[in-house]
């Protein structure tokens, strides 16, 4: 078990490098460098311009993260007989086949918003799994989940909805353009409401952030702990450099690292998640028929 979950952390590992490197591509506006699929300009063997190595780097990222997820999930099939963590195994390699083929229309349509933002919400379902898989497979002894209650499990649950929601209205704000519809902080255009719609998906998306910010200080004082701390602190730094990317101009630098802090705030939260309890029906082995046939030999 110790080796599963092992794999399982490194797996997560690799998937967050591959969804960060995706925002590089963004950020540098190399989508298109490879404008065919699966090729690169019709050749395995890409031409040497830095836009088409970032591009080209980010699909060979792919195949090693494809390579670790399948066998995370045959030795999670292997090792463990909890129900709920079987089901997400299974459930990996299916949400893999959509993102392969969600990679590959991105590029073949030649990056619609939508579908880049249905890329981005997939890649976050799989990282969530592959976190829960990780946690779950650790070897017995293992710190369980911590105290905080059902309060702690509903906040936790509710803050893993609206920040899924949050990062696709952000996807969305990336890839159809509209970083820049409101052009200042903490006015739009000058004015305090938006009157265009890719100035109000921009306006939505600061001020849930803010909003997501406080919620996330409340989670930090219920939960009482390292990781719960760690999103409040996360949330702050990506509020930050929310704004310091609508300052500076969408400077790539800042704009790749504000999705990545994103990203790994989603990731903190679930585990915040299994740390309170969320999953533990996932997490409990399957009850053994035979202890249930000495109970009743037993009365």
């Amino acid at each position: 078990m110790r080796a599963a979950s092992r794999l399982a952390f490194a797996t997560v590992a690799v998937v967050f490098i591959l969804m960060s490197l995706g925002n590089v591509v963004s950020a540098t506006g190399s989508g298109l460098a490879c404008p065919d699929w699966p090729l690169c300009h019709g050749s395995m063997i890409p031409p040497l311009r830095a836009d088409v190595l970032v591009e080209y780097g980010h699909r060979l990222s792919a195949v090693a993260a494809t390579v670790l997820i399948l066998a995370t999930s045959a030795v999670t099939l292997a090792q463990t007989s909890a129900p709920g963590l079987r089901r997400i195994a299974w459930l990996i390699p299916a949400l893999l086949v959509v993102q392969i083929g969600l990679g590959g229309v991105t590029v073949l349509l030649r990056l619609p918003d939508l579908i880049s933002t249905a890329h981005l919400i997939n890649a976050l379902l799989i990282l969530a799994g592959l976190i829960v898989l990780a946690l779950g497979l650790r070897p017995a002894g293992s710190p369980g989940p911590t105290s905080g209650g059902e309060r702690m499990r509903r906040l936790t649950r509710v803050g893993l909805i609206v920040l899924l929601a949050q990062l696709a209205l952000g996807g969305y704000v990336r890839h159809s353009g509209a970083g820049l519809a409101c052009p200042d902080f903490p006015l739009c255009s000058g004015d305090l409401l938006p009157g265009r719609w890719p100035a109000g998906v921009h306006w939505v998306h600061r001020w849930l952030g803010v909003l997501l910010l406080g919620f996330f200080v409340h989670v930090a004082v219920a939960g009482k702990t390292a990781a719960a701390r760690l999103v409040a602190a996360l949330a702050v730094l990506q509020v930050t450099l929310g704004i310091a990317t609508v300052l500076l101009q969408l400077a790539p630098a800042v704009r790749a690292a504000h999705a990545a802090v994103g990203y790994l705030l989603w990731a903190t939260l679930v585990w915040v998640s299994v740390e309170s309890g969320c999953w533990r029906r996932s997490l409990a082995p399957a009850a053994r028929p035979e202890a249930g046939r000495e109970t009743v030999h037993a009365a």
